[in-house]
């Protein structure tokens, strides 16, 4: 019975030793390069548009896309005005007639466009993270059903054990009994 106790951990640490990578459903993360794979950090790659989407949308949301886009504004009512103002001097910038003359028509035609593309790219961006979303929660299920069944087998081993140290504590009592009597006598009868 004990070389079958001592078979049993060696298999539980081979076990472990050959165990699976954990992480091995969350594949569409690892940045290896493979036939067909672009790199993408989204479950099932992702296209070139969506890189693009991704990287417009990360920007966009930051302190200096704002400095940035507030810079462009000014500068362009800035040198609308001052080079008008340059050529006609105060009665242009007074009457406003430089190359987008107040109330800025192509000014507001640019933003909107950057408007339409900003929320084009955004919904490619979530469709993209929603396909990541979907094969993390299938990779989480997976381990999850994974994870009950080695803790099943872990429970099944224990109990195993536990069966044959009662066994063995049973035998160690008889032979404990059994020395004693050999070497004391029987035991008196109570």
């Amino acid at each position: 019975m004990v070389t079958t106790a001592v078979e049993q951990d060696r298999q539980v640490a081979q076990d472990r030793q050959v165990a699976k990578d954990p992480m091995r459903f969350h594949v569409h993360y690892h940045h290896a390069k493979r036939p067909g794979d672009d790199g993408s950090p989204y479950a099932g790659g992702s296209s070139f548009m969506e890189r693009v989407s991704e990287a417009v949308a990360s920007g966009m949301g930051t302190v200096s896309f704002l400095i940035v886009s507030s810079a462009i504004i000014l500068g362009w009512v800035l040198s609308n005005n001052a080079i008008h103002f340059l050529a006609k001097s105060w009665t242009g910038l007074l009457n406003g007639k430089g190359f987008d003359p107040a109330p800025f028509i192509l000014l507001n035609l640019v933003f909107s466009a950057v408007a339409f593309y900003t929320g084009a790219l955004v919904i490619i961006a979530q469709k993209a993270q929603t396909r990541t979303d979907r094969a993390n929660e299938e990779a989480a299920a997976q381990h999850r059903e994974e994870l009950g069944q080695f803790q099943t087998e872990l429970l099944q081993k224990n109990t195993d054990l536990t069966e044959q140290i009662h066994a063995l504590a049973e035998q160690l009592s008889t032979l404990t009994r059994e020395v004693h009597e050999a070497t004391c006598g029987p035991a008196p009868a109570a």
